[in-house]
């Protein structure tokens, strides 16, 4: 089983009801919706590396 559906399923009720209304918001699987969250936090922390990388030039 995908890591993915495995957070869905094992996720705590309030976080399931969060992705639920998320979900439904978006028109979106709650697994398209951690999906997007896991992408979203990726890209800030490349950021803020990039940043870190540039301030030690």
């Amino acid at each position: 089983m995908p890591i993915t559906e495995r957070i869905v399923i094992d996720a705590d009720p309030s976080i399931k009801k969060m992705l639920f209304e998320i979900s439904e918001e978006y028109g979106e699987t709650m697994k398209a919706v951690v999906c997007s969250l896991i992408e979203s936090k990726y890209k800030e922390l490349q950021l803020r590396k990039v940043g870190e990388f540039k301030k030690l030039r």
